[in-house]
């Protein structure tokens, strides 16, 4: 074989397997199989703590139809300090819990600038993003930092910043407020993992 027909030949070769190990485009769309779909929109924390330990996070509970949004505590195994629990918070619901559809209010890029304790009171200063939400979005944001932070031991109520700066916040009402927040402003929000009571039976009459 003579030198040209050398190089045409492997120049041949080399086509032939490019376009056997390229990947093909379909004619028309298809579905992706539910296994291998990500959320729009939703991205799992790959430092998000694991659902263990005794410390506890509130994230938005799974959507059920005909209910209201509600808030519900995850475990993570962190030390139950406000600055620990709430990085957890702000890292969000990791892989497992996305895949059982839990969810955060937090926007994309907020972030956890500081916590300062006075007294029963905890400060807690978060980035500009926290501001930007509205609504319902924003109650369910803002009540999952309240939840969260009122896990530490001694914190009566939640004084939340923008980047140093007081703000009003809206309670579960959708009231704005300028006072420090507690549990009790954010009545029904969070789903008990407690069964249900049996029903008391009616005393018998003599």
């Amino acid at each position: 074989m003579t030198p040209r027909l050398r190089t045409l030949f492997g120049g041949a070769l080399a086509a032939l397997l490019c376009a056997a190990c390229g990947i093909s485009t379909d004619d028309s769309p298809r579905n992706i199989p539910a296994v291998d779909q990500q959320r729009l929109g939703v991205t799992a924390d790959r430092s998000a703590g694991a659902a263990t330990g005794t410390a506890r996070v509130y994230l938005l509970a799974p959507e059920s139809a005909g209910q209201s949004q509600a808030l519900q505590a995850v475990a993570r195994d962190v030390d139950e300090t406000a600055i620990d629990l709430l990085t957890a918070l702000f890292a969000g619901p990791n892989v497992v819990e996305l895949d059982s559809q839990f969810r955060t209010a937090l926007p994309a890029g907020v972030q956890l600038l500081s916590t300062t304790r006075r007294g029963g009171v905890l400060r807690v200063d978060v980035s500009k993003e926290l501001g930007q939400l509205s609504g319902e979005v924003l109650v369910a944001a803002v009540a999952q930092i309240v939840f969260t932070a009122s896990e530490v031991d001694g914190v009566e109520s939640v004084n939340i910043l923008i980047n140093g700066a007081d703000q009003q916040w809206p309670s579960g009402n959708g009231e704005l407020q300028s006072a420090p927040l507690t549990v009790y402003d954010y009545p029904g929000l969070v789903q008990s993992s407690q069964p249900a009571y049996p029903a008391i039976p009616t005393p018998v009459q003599p």
